[in-house]
């Protein structure tokens, strides 16, 4: 008896073993497949990936590239090393922002956002918090700045907490 035990128990751990082991990024748990059925932001508890999430608002909840959500999911992990905020937070802002921008007249991409956001954040000597990123970069779009001087701005004024120190 004590052998199907160990084996059983032997057999148990291995699983447990590879699936610790297992480093792939996680497939959205839930498939969506029409924009309503998108939450409007992703919650703590929704079973999103964030990357999946943004393409998928983009184009309506439609079926979404590959390609795209990689290049989403790269810029969140761009974001994840210059701010304060998770993954699930970043695409919840970055999503506001370009719907924001949008309504101005002034659509962005959303990885394009990160990306760039996480540049102005790199010379800092702290990670900053996002949030306040996007709605600096947004009151100067509103302004009529361009995206290079909005950015080109935001750089020389981030820069400077380098200088303080």
């Amino acid at each position: 008896m004590r052998a199907p035990r160990l084996a059983a128990l032997c057999a148990t751990l291995a699983a447990l073993l590879c699936a610790c082991g297992d480093t792939t990024p996680q497939r959205p748990a839930i498939e969506v497949k029409r924009k309503d059925e998108l939450p409007k932001w992703l919650t703590p508890i929704d079973r999103v990936d964030p990357a999946y999430w943004l393409a998928a608002r983009k184009n309506g909840g439609a079926p979404v590239a590959e390609a795209r959500v990689a290049r989403l999911r790269a810029a969140l992990e761009i974001g994840g090393a210059h701010f304060l905020e998770s993954p699930r937070m970043l695409a919840n802002r970055a999503g506001q922002l370009a719907d924001m921008l949008a309504e101005i007249g002034a659509a962005e991409d959303e990885a394009e956002l990160i990306e760039n956001l996480a540049r102005i954040s790199a010379v800092t000597p702290n990670k900053q918090t996002f949030g306040d990123l996007c709605q600096h970069y947004f009151n100067l779009r509103k302004q009529g700045a361009t995206p290079e001087s909005a950015l080109a701005d935001l750089l020389e004024r981030y820069s400077a907490q380098r200088r303080e120190q």
